[in-house]
């Protein structure tokens, strides 16, 4: 049974795909792992750490989201 994309066996507000786009548009351009992660649950509870850690490799699997250091940085794409 798949988690990233919701079917008849789960809920859209549980699969990784809507999680992902959550965290992302409620972080800031760059913040730490440990921010991001009392981020995470501060939107979705109790959900275990791993469950943070799959999304966010949905975010950086998308490209949007990459990891410098000990900091989330949102990808950008200025075109200049």
């Amino acid at each position: 049974m798949s988690i990233l994309l919701p079917n008849r066996y789960l809920k859209p507000s549980d699969s990784l795909a809507v999680h992902a786009a959550e965290l992302f548009q409620s972080m800031p351009p760059a913040e730490s792992v440990g921010a991001g992660w009392a981020t995470y649950r501060k939107l979705f509870g109790s959900l275990p750490f791993e469950r943070f850690v799959l999304t966010l490799d949905v975010l950086v699997g998308l490209g949007v989201l990459r990891l410098e250091g000990q900091q989330l940085v949102k990808v950008t794409n200025d075109a200049a």
